[in-house]
């Protein structure tokens, strides 16, 4: 008797183990490569070429417009602060455009050539695969209502 309960123990004991292995390693999360304190650590995760997953446009109150990026549309940032990116013009060409980028805090700031503005977006979630940020603003339609805007852009690797 004794030996069926050390067996069932084993049992018991070797399951739990393998359970708790699984718990621990089966669930790999790719880590936020976002440090607000580290503005070179964050542009050094930012660079490379990044493929346009989508393009989400909303407006409050108003509607949410949700644009499936296609393949050839591309963002790609240079470690020495330049880039450019490709998108579709909406009638099968693509556009190639210049622009220079920096990291301040969660800030991602574009300049694109030839324009004196430069543009601010909140870094929402960078990964080592993964890039998303947003911009917003306010605008005044034509009723004289101000209407929010935000639109948030979802880059892979």
């Amino acid at each position: 008797m004794k030996t069926l309960n050390l067996k069932h123990k084993t049992h018991f004991l070797w399951m739990a183990m393998c359970f708790l292995l699984l718990v621990f390693t089966g669930c790999s999360k790719d880590e936020d490569l976002i440090d607000e304190n580290d503005a070179k650590k964050t542009e050094e995760s930012i660079i490379g070429k990044w493929n346009l997953e989508k393009l989400v446009n909303q407006e409050i109150p108003g509607t949410t417009d949700t644009y499936t990026g296609k393949s050839g549309e591309w963002a790609e940032f240079k470690k020495d602060g330049t880039g450019s990116q490709r998108w579709d013009e909406g009638d099968g060409s693509f556009d190639l455009e210049s622009f220079t980028w920096k990291v301040t805090g969660d800030k991602l700031i574009f300049k694109e050539n030839g324009d004196d503005d430069e543009e601010a977006f909140t870094i929402i979630k960078l990964t080592t695969q993964e890039l998303v940020f947003k911009g917003e603003g306010t605008y005044t339609n034509g009723d004289g209502k101000n209407i929010k805007w935000v639109e948030t852009y979802y880059l892979k690797k």
